[in-house]
């Protein structure tokens, strides 16, 4: 695992290194920072796939280098409306050409791609195009329903930087039915 954190996280949260299995970072000479800039916040921690997936049953559909929708975003209602169509379509059509069977219960994370010049990232800012994306798994029919006993998250992670216009989305859904047999 690749670890990269800022000097400001490190801060923020004390010991988050160790409990991430990192290795300290070296003290560095304090520098004058100019008025309202973020020192060394360039950094962030990527997802761990593996970890988190572990052997359970899982597929990846990559989103096509589309734009995507932005929390922070307060565009036209209608640009708005056109672009969640487009996610949810490209969603479905994935969803069908990867021939996802029917899951009475799974977790979607879906992994954001900044930019390759991107400084800050929150990846939870995309959430309105991961709801997109997982009502498209709902009409290709990978879910009855997306409520929370059939999908019980949708959650955020980050992903390696990447060239391009756009930022990516792939989602990964992982298939929860044996774990609920366990119960």
């Amino acid at each position: 695992m690749v670890l990269h954190l800022s000097a400001k996280e490190a801060a923020r949260y004390p010991g988050l290194r160790a409990r991430l299995g990192g290795t300290p970072a070296p003290k560095a000479k304090p520098t004058k920072a100019r008025a309202g800039a973020q020192p060394n916040a360039t950094a962030y921690v990527e997802w761990d796939a593996a970890r988190e997936i572990g052997g359970a049953r899982h597929w990846v559909l990559d989103l096509p280098d589309t734009e995507l929708i932005n929390a922070n975003d307060r565009g036209h209602w209608s640009r708005r409306q056109r672009l969640t169509a487009s996610i949810r379509e490209a969603a479905a059509v994935l969803a069908r050409q990867a021939r996802i069977p029917r899951l009475t219960r799974a977790r979607v994370i879906y992994v954001v791609k900044p930019k390759a010049r991107t400084r800050v990232f929150d990846p939870s800012n995309w959430a309105p195009s991961a709801k997109a994306a997982v009502d498209g798994l709902q009409d290709a029919a990978v879910f009855e329903d997306d409520n929370a006993a059939v999908v019980t998250g949708v959650d955020p992670r980050a992903g390696e930087r990447q060239n391009g216009t756009n930022v990516r989305m792939s989602l990964v859904i992982i298939d929860q039915e044996k774990e609920a047999e366990q119960w």
